[in-house]
Formats: structure tokens, C-alpha cells, sequence
């Protein structure tokens, strides 16, 4: 009886153990809407979310439209997300003017379980009514410190992703 206790203490210590739980990765994405001069200006629709390197759909970390019928218009997160019964209410915020803006990413998924550690893909989409798109993709990995750059054309300026890990 005394090594079924000690059994189950050891599995229950490996499954529950912190090594098992992802870090407590953070993303914070310092992103630049440019000023545009063309008329007429309408703010663009955003969307940032997290891919697996398989391309498969993790999370979406923030979207950025005025009502739920433009999703369509952000065609690469559209084909991605939009189409899934996700509820985006936790990430959707209104669509936003010209300056820089700062995305916090606790690690989470939209149902606020943890995010595997590991690579994944970043990826940003910028559409604007009567005017461009800019699509940007970039690799990062959830368990290493550091700051990379996504690079916009035209609809975002070139915008930094910090990742630190706990």
C-alpha cells in the first residue's frame, strides 16, 4: 500500500510538476500604424495570432475591427480563425488612428489555458477599406528571451515583438 502512495505521489509530482505547464511567456508587440496621407483614410482592420510551424491556428492575440462582419476582410486570419466558433471578445478592440501602440500577450490561449512552450509563428495583418494590406509573418520561440522585428510595407510600420519568458 505504502508504494502505490509513493507511486502515485511520483506521478502525480511528474505531471503536475511546473516542468510540465509552459513558461509564462510574455509577448509584448510594440505596433506602428503609420500616418497615411491619402483620402479618404479609413483605420485599418488588425489582426495578430499564433500559428504552429505546421501553419495550424494557436490563439489570436488581438484584433483590432469595428463589427464582427469585416473578419472577412482580414483574409489570412480569416481562413485561419475567423471561420471557427472561437469567441474573440477577450482580444477584439476597436480599430485604431495613426501612432504606436502596445499588444500585452500573457501566454494564453482564447480559453486562458497555457500556451505549449516552444516555436511558433507570429503573424500580423493589416487591411484598410479603400486602401492596402500588409501581411507579415515571423518565428519565435516562447522559451528564449529576445526581441524581433515584423516588418510592414506600407499599412504598418516596422514594429518590434519582445518575448521574455519566466
Amino acid at each position: 500500500m505504502k508504494q502505490a502512495h509513493l507511486l502515485l505521489a511520483l506521478l502525480f509530482s511528474c505531471l503536475f510538476s511546473p516542468l510540465s505547464f509552459a513558461k509564462d511567456a510574455n509577448l509584448t508587440v510594440e505596433f506602428t500604424l503609420p500616418e497615411l496621407d491619402v483620402s479618404p483614410y479609413h483605420r485599418p482592420y488588425v489582426a495578430l495570432w499564433l500559428e504552429t510551424p505546421e501553419r495550424k491556428h494557436v490563439t489570436t492575440v488581438a484584433l483590432w475591427v469595428e463589427k464582427a462582419e469585416w473578419f472577412k476582410d482580414l483574409r489570412q486570419w480569416w481562413r485561419k480563425a475567423g471561420r471557427s466558433n472561437d469567441n474573440f471578445d477577450g482580444v477584439t478592440g476597436a480599430t485604431k488612428r495613426p501612432g504606436t501602440y502596445t499588444i500585452e500577450w500573457h501566454g494564453k490561449d482564447l480559453k486562458g489555458n497555457p500556451v505549449k512552450p516552444g516555436k511558433y509563428l507570429l503573424n500580423v495583418e493589416v487591411v484598410r477599406e479603400e486602401g492596402g494590406r500588409d501581411y507579415s509573418r515571423v518565428e519565435i520561440d516562447l522559451t528564449k528571451d529576445g526581441k524581433v522585428t515584423l516588418a510592414g510595407e506600407k499599412e504598418f510600420a516596422t514594429s518590434f515583438v519582445t518575448i521574455t519568458s519566466n
